[in-house]
């Protein structure tokens, strides 16, 4: 991955150069026609969310899914 600062401010936009597996831009794409929006907003989601059960786990909170059906399951990540 490269970055490199466009020529706003020092806290502006960062232009990146990601590489992705055709499988991980697949969903990527698909994310962005169910959602009507960008492939950067999709990325910004992704990493907002990354970095809040980041920071949940970190505190030591559990995420937990509840199906339609009331089942509840945990999702654990590896840090």
């Amino acid at each position: 991955m490269t970055a490199e600062r466009t020529e706003s401010s020092a806290a502006g936009p960062v232009r990146m150069s990601i590489n992705l597996s055709a499988e991980a831009a697949d969903a990527l794409r698909a994310l962005t026609t169910k959602r009507g929006i960008t492939l950067t907003e999709a990325i910004r989601r992704a990493i907002s969310t990354q970095k809040y059960v980041d920071d949940a786990s970190s505190r030591g909170a559990r995420i937990l899914i509840e199906e339609p059906d009331g089942s509840v399951k945990e999702l654990i990540f590896t840090l």
